[in-house]
């Protein structure tokens, strides 16, 4: 049996790692040099050089982002060409409107079966290719027909999960999730922290390529109010700003600005906030809109850490996911 894992992110890798034990014969992963890998455990790791965090603030950045992405991808496959006619073949990944992974599940070969792995929220909403920005994916499907690299338009959930070449989903919670019949329980560790009494505040920049910059500021200023009504505040002396590693940046002097007298730290987009969390800033109040480290956090710490953990979120993007937020009892405002 041959595996094919598509790593885009550390937490993706993170989830693999943690199944590869259950997994039978050879286990390839295609990913980036940026990111953190246990080589041990995979039986060859195919690199590109190229970051697949995309933080382009104009079009002909995102059409430099995505034509780079895809001449990086081309010369993957050329490394995987071998497994074209494979006739037992899987393909772990995580969402299909990525270039390689659409590419890997509708084109490589006709004998491949798909597994999604979870990570984070999309699992738990559907979110289709109608969520996403029609400019955004027919400039995708555009730029990958002239460098010659297929690209579907796929169907259904932006997951994969509901073709039937795609045999099931690993998630955190698969009661809670979409198709609970075609998921299995993924698992992961607890993890315990001392907690401080700092604040962390998980940005969301890919919402800035989806709907502009003045919205997501406008909701950004409603979140920063939120946080200054909170009893807990004026015992604060610490604000963490997690960017998140996909969208354009923003001034941060507007934080500065907001809360002054307050010491702000802005962390790097590209280290896994989860390991950031645990390992270094253990904040008891976490803020955001909808993102998915709030749930990866939540899920990672062990009971007694929950219960001192206030999680608030400013749902103004994605209201699908209230019902799941309401479930771990996070405290959402609309």
């Amino acid at each position: 049996m041959i595996n094919i894992f598509i790593g885009l992110s550390n937490n993706q890798i993170k989830s693999y790692e943690a199944l590869i034990p259950k997994i039978q014969g050879e286990k390839i992963l295609l990913t980036s040099n940026t990111l953190s890998i246990n080589e041990d455990l995979f039986s060859q790791v195919i690199y590109t050089s190229v970051t697949f965090n995309n933080q382009a603030s104009s079009k002909i950045q995102s059409i430099k982002n995505i034509t780079s992405k895809i001449k990086s991808y081309k010369r993957i496959l050329k490394q995987v060409e071998k497994y074209k006619k494979e006739k037992n073949i899987k393909l772990y990944f995580t969402y299909i409107e990525d270039i390689l992974t659409n590419y890997m599940l509708f084109f490589f070969n006709k004998n491949i079966k798909g597994i999604v792995v979870e990570d984070g929220t999309l699992n738990y909403y559907y979110h289709s290719i109608k969520s996403l920005n029609k400019t955004k994916v027919y400039l995708k499907k555009i730029l990958c027909l002239v460098y010659g690299l297929n690209f579907k338009l796929y169907k259904g959930h932006s997951s994969g999960i509901e073709y039937t070449h795609v045999e099931k989903q690993y998630v955190r919670s698969p009661h809670l999730s979409l198709f609970p019949q075609k998921s299995e329980l993924l698992l992961y560790s607890k993890r315990t922290a001392s907690l401080t009494n700092t604040f962390l505040i998980i940005g969301q920049e890919a919402y800035i390529n989806e709907n502009g910059k003045d919205l997501y500021l406008k909701r950004l200023n409603e979140l920063i109010s939120i946080i200054k009504s909170q009893e807990a505040y004026s015992n604060t002396n610490t604000i963490y700003y997690k960017p998140h590693r996909h969208g354009a940046r923003i001034d941060y002097k507007l934080l500065d600005d907001a809360f002054k007298q307050k010491t702000i730290k802005i962390l790097d987009a590209n280290k896994p906030l989860e390991d950031l969390y645990f390992n270094t800033l253990a904040s008891k109040y976490i803020f955001s809109f909808d993102s998915s480290a709030l749930l990866n956090i939540y899920l990672e710490a062990t009971e007694e850490i929950q219960k001192h953990i206030k999680f608030i979120v400013l749902l103004k993007y994605n209201k699908q996911l209230k019902s799941i937020f309401k479930k771990f009892n996070f405290e959402v405002i609309e």
